[in-house]
């Protein structure tokens, strides 16, 4: 099946819904839009949904499980990602008879301009024929279009603990003037662990604003550290080579 025979509904920033062919939906206005649906909550239910302020889009997002919620602060500390939505738009194939229809769960658009739209499922649905079928026939529409399909089942327990810990420096605008650049300066340099990083703090600013100062720099790629690893105070910072704008 073509893009030209599926159609495609969204809802843009002013919440009037879109209607639209996947061949020529664009993934740059999409993203500036709201969710085409709200996973519903309910008691007793299976899945954990809620809201999740995006440092990317400076906007709040809904999700609708707990591993969705890991696939968006993966790509909230993408340095590589400049948009995201979830629930972002519905699809629907035109044809005779029973036609497919699938609400994917993330799209992101990519500094390069690439998209991915990503769904999210547990690995041990992933063998269900039905599911199987759906993701095929999204893969394939993604594939004629030019984007990037990605099945999320999990991400490293590690990296993602270390991104939620890094998180507080998410909001730098948050902190007094000029300790964000004390602390980009402290990183200059060359390697630092992070306790001589902390330990390097100007007497003029207060231990909380430090902290969150030097773990801000790592979310925003202008320091580098494994996070492979858990943080730790022997962990070594690393000043990028490039800082992103």
């Amino acid at each position: 099946m073509g893009g030209r025979e599926v159609s495609l509904r969204y809802c843009n920033g002013a919440g009037d819904e879109v209607t639209t062919t996947w061949r020529e939906a664009r993934a740059d206005l999409i993203v500036e839009g709201l969710p085409v649906r709200i996973p519903p909550s309910y008691r007793g239910q299976g899945h954990y949904p809620g809201l999740f302020w995006s440092a990317t889009n400076q906007r709040t997002l809904v999700y609708e499980s707990l591993l969705e919620l890991d696939r968006l602060w993966l790509a909230d500390f993408d340095q590589t990602v400049v948009g995201i939505a979830t629930q972002p738009f519905q699809i629907t194939g035109s044809g005779a008879g029973a036609q497919p229809s699938h609400v994917p769960d993330v799209l992101l658009v990519h500094t390069d301009r690439a998209v991915t739209l990503v769904d999210v499922k547990p690995t041990e649905f992933l063998e269900r024929p039905e599911v199987r079928t759906q993701f095929d026939w999204t893969r394939g529409l993604c594939r004629d279009k030019g984007w990037r399909y990605e099945v999320f089942s999990g991400g490293d327990p590690v990296v993602l603990r270390n991104i939620r810990a890094l998180a507080v420096g998410r909001r730098p605008e948050r902190l007094p003037g000029g300790v964000l650049d004390q602390a980009r300066a402290v990183l200059a340099p060359g390697d630092v662990t992070l306790s001589e990083a902390v330990g390097r703090k100007p007497a003029t600013c207060e231990d909380v604003s430090w902290h969150v100062a030097i773990l801000g720099c790592l979310w925003r790629g202008e320091a580098w550290a494994d996070l492979r690893r858990p943080l730790g105070t022997n962990t070594v910072l690393t000043r990028a080579a490039v800082v992103p704008v």
